[in-house]
């Protein structure tokens, strides 16, 4: 934690920080529990919450040098702690905060005469690579979500609905103690076509087309994958697009490494679908970043800026959809190396 908050003073060239976000408090502090903000101010952390938490925020930082201050409304509560510490500025990400609590905190501040400095992902250039830690509940993360995909394929069958896929996953993570990391994403037939469907009461076919879009959350870390798979008799211009948008994945997982433009990623498997006649039916990136949320920087879009570094942890899902009709994604969380990547899903295709 100390090495983490020593850069975020370097990178921001501020004395005084505000998270409230409970995924980056997790990332800073490994607490999973929702409830409380955390300021930095120069060598002091002080972490703000209700009475009803204060017993277990208590217990979980009690071997850390950690300021436990109860009070609410929390915007008062920072008020007091700025002024005890005689502090002008505090830094606040304005990606997280929601409106209603920016403007009561913005309102009392400004009493008091304390600015606030509005930046937007002040941890986004220390989460985009991932220490050996965290690769560890990455890997672990994506080996549940492999375990639970091959598991559903097979037991895909006719008759069966896209509910009864979706609660079956969910049943198999609650199996291995995790929680999905976004709501499951089950489609068949001309809803495939859809790329964020809602898993419905349609039954699977014979000769259907289904893909999973599913992921896992294991102590705190991220899994995504997706599987489009066909069930019985395959159509032969299914199979084609099939064919497609696996080789813009090939390209890319074959070719990524560090110190690659970002850019290169959706660019290469774009041009491979573009080549194939499909280009205006891949509407997404070709991936985003992972980690503790589900999507983090980078984004692998083709306006995207920088290169890849060693150990960034990204998906990369090519994708085309033939509107009413059916629709192909393929979709793995890989790891960068310097070299080449580590993917760190293993579902059958």
């Amino acid at each position: 934690m100390e090495q983490k908050i020593s850069q975020i003073f370097q990178n921001c060239k501020s004395q005084c920080v505000l998270f409230t976000n409970i995924k980056e408090i997790f990332y800073l502090t490994d607490a999973e529990f929702d409830g409380f903000w955390l300021l930095l101010v120069k060598d002091k952390i002080y972490s703000i919450c209700s009475k009803m938490i204060e017993h277990q925020l208590r217990e979980f930082f009690k071997n850390r040098n950690i300021n436990i201050c109860v009070g609410e409304p929390f915007y008062k509560t920072i008020t007091e702690i700025l002024k005890q510490n005689n502090v002008n500025n505090v830094l606040i990400d304005t990606k997280y905060i929601d409106v209603a609590n920016f403007i009561l905190l913005s309102e009392k501040l400004n009493q008091e005469k304390i600015n606030i400095v509005k930046k937007a992902g002040i941890l986004d250039n220390i989460r985009i690579t991932k220490n050996k830690d965290e690769i560890i509940k990455l890997k672990k993360s994506c080996k549940i979500v492999s375990e639970v995909c091959n598991t559903i394929k097979g037991e895909l069958k006719p008759g069966v609905s896209e509910l009864d896929i979706h609660y079956r996953v969910l049943e198999l993570f609650a199996k291995n103690h995790v929680v999905e990391s976004f709501n499951p994403i089950i489609a068949s037939g001309e809803n495939s076509a859809n790329p964020h469907h809602i898993s419905s009461l349609r039954k699977i076919t014979t000769n259907d087309i289904v893909m999973m879009d599913i992921g896992c959350v294991y102590k705190g870390y991220c899994s995504d994958l997706t599987r489009t798979y066909f069930l019985g008799r395959i159509d032969d211009d299914k199979k084609k697009i099939w064919d497609v948008v696996k080789n813009a994945q090939n390209a890319v997982i074959k070719g990524i490494r560090a110190g690659l433009p970002i850019a290169w990623a959706d660019k290469t498997a774009r041009n491979i679908i573009k080549e194939s006649g499909y280009e205006d039916k891949f509407i997404h990136a070709t991936g985003h970043g992972i980690g503790i949320e589900i999507h983090e920087m980078p984004s692998l879009a083709s306006n995207a800026e920088g290169i890849f570094l060693t150990r960034m942890a990204v998906t990369v899902e090519p994708g085309i959809y033939i509107e009413q009709n059916f629709g192909v994604r393929i979709e793995d969380t890989i790891l960068i190396k310097e070299n080449d990547c580590e993917v760190l899903t293993s579902a059958v295709y």
